[in-house]
């Protein structure tokens, strides 16, 4: 049985990453069941009983050293796991894992990577290293490919696919009813949904979603506000629901749900105003028409990727701007629909190409 190892941002109770190991999963077992997947996770517990794989502590040195000592190749990523916006720990440690991997003479493949911002010296330096010495890299985007060329990689071995997430079908509507029942929310069909995140902590930004709400209200919308990272999203989208002069007009999702779960509830909705890349990926595959808030290089790659024609920067948006992207969508629903569904079928067959990679270099 060939095994592999899987280094991602797993465990961490984030909506979109935990999509990237369950596409991952399902790809690998429809592919080939005789493979074993062993996932550094920060909840090795849970990971083992939401997805039917090993897992070890992703944190815990010797448990990821013995782990890659008996494994045939280590897969890092999917995801933005090579960057430095959030955290230098955070890339080093990934890096970390590969250089580990390759030191007990394994093959490491990059594995549908959205790679930058990477501003540090040391980091640049490091992960060229790291990325030229690796056997494949797969990454979801053109503008991640430019990104590495940018930066001095060489690696022949490096291709364009898509994010694994869009290999995955959403939930039936039995289940969605009874997500919907058990959060006392009511869908109709003119609510709006909004998927955000904190930003540098912006009291002004957070104001400027409460006006877009609010407006959409007054012009008979009701609106859905979905968290992807618990608890943090949680917070900041209950703080928008506190503020909103129409809060009995607006509902907020409180538990914790897989990406097939938040993909039925989203096909239910009108219109998905999307800053999470992940809630963009959910609503492709539904082909819910959106309106993007740019927050990072990755969530405007895959803007473009799927021909998502409206969109905001989130450092110098105005709440009028907002508000009139949401609109001109409202008025050209079924072209966006038909953009969406045409790009998104082009996405699943380049994530399959992602799996077929993997087992090439397993049989090699």
């Amino acid at each position: 049985m060939k095994k592999i190892v899987v280094s991602g941002y797993f465990g961490f109770d984030n909506s979109g990453d935990d999509a990237i190991l369950k596409a991952m999963v399902a790809d690998f077992k429809k592919f080939n069941k005789e493979i074993e997947l062993t996932a550094l996770s920060k909840n090795p517990k849970k990971t083992k009983k939401v997805y039917g794989i090993d897992a070890v502590d992703r944190f815990k040195i010797s448990e990821v050293y013995k782990a890659l000592g008996n494994c045939h190749i280590l897969l890092s990523g999917g995801g933005s796991l090579l960057q430095d916006f959030t955290s230098t720990r955070s890339i080093i440690y990934y890096l970390a894992v590969i250089i580990m991997a390759k030191m007990r003479g394994k093959k490491v493949y990059v594995y549908a990577n959205g790679i930058g911002p990477i501003d540090k010296g040391f980091s640049r330096f490091l992960t060229k290293i790291v990325l030229n010495r690796v056997d494949y890299i797969t990454l979801r985007d053109d503008l991640s490919e430019e990104f590495v060329k940018d930066m001095g990689v060489k690696n022949k071995n490096i291709e364009v696919t898509a994010d694994p997430v869009f290999s995955l079908d959403p939930a039936d509507e039995n289940r969605v009813r009874e997500i919907l029942e058990l959060e006392n929310i009511t869908l109709t069909d003119k609510t709006i949904g909004f998927c955000l995140r904190d930003y540098e902590n912006s009291a002004s930004l957070k104001m400027k979603f409460v006006e877009v709400v609010d407006r959409l209200i007054e012009d008979g919308y009701d609106v859905l506000l979905v968290p992807f990272h618990m608890p943090r999203d949680n917070v900041y989208l209950k703080e928008i629901l506190e503020l909103s002069k129409h809060r009995d007009k607006v509902s907020l999702v409180e538990g914790t749900y897989s990406a097939g779960e938040l993909m039925g509830i989203f096909k239910k909705l009108k219109l998905l105003v999307a800053m999470r890349l992940h809630s963009v990926v959910y609503g492709a595959n539904v082909s819910l028409p959106m309106v993007g808030v740019i927050y990072d290089p990755k969530v405007r790659a895959m803007v473009r990727e799927l021909g998502i024609k409206e969109s905001v920067e989130v450092r110098d948006f105005s709440a009028d701007e907002l508000y009139e992207k949401i609109n001109k969508t409202l008025l050209n629903l079924e072209d966006s629909k038909n953009i969406l569904e045409e790009n998104t079928e082009k996405m699943r067959k380049k994530a399959q190409r992602n799996v077929e990679i993997a087992l090439e270099l397993l049989e090699k």
